[in-house]
């Protein structure tokens, strides 16, 4: 029990962290928008393919922990 509590609570924190992140990426986004629509298109491309990346990863990483025990 005292496991899983872990789980979820490393779970949340992370969900916490994902979408501050996001957040803030969205506000650097909007902001470069402003000043410059070419490097905001460059900085959206950039961060969705990091965060797509590390999900890919994330995942992967889940994956194999729950096949391995």
């Amino acid at each position: 029990m005292l496991m899983s509590l872990k789980r979820f609570i490393k779970n949340e924190v992370k969900a916490k962290i994902e979408s501050i992140f996001t957040i803030a990426a969205a506000i650097l986004v909007l902001f470069t928008a402003m000043m410059e629509p070419y490097i905001s298109s460059l900085y959206r491309r950039h961060i969705i393919s990091c965060s797509g990346i590390h999900k890919f990863i994330e995942r992967h990483k889940q994956e194999k922990e729950v096949s391995n025990g």
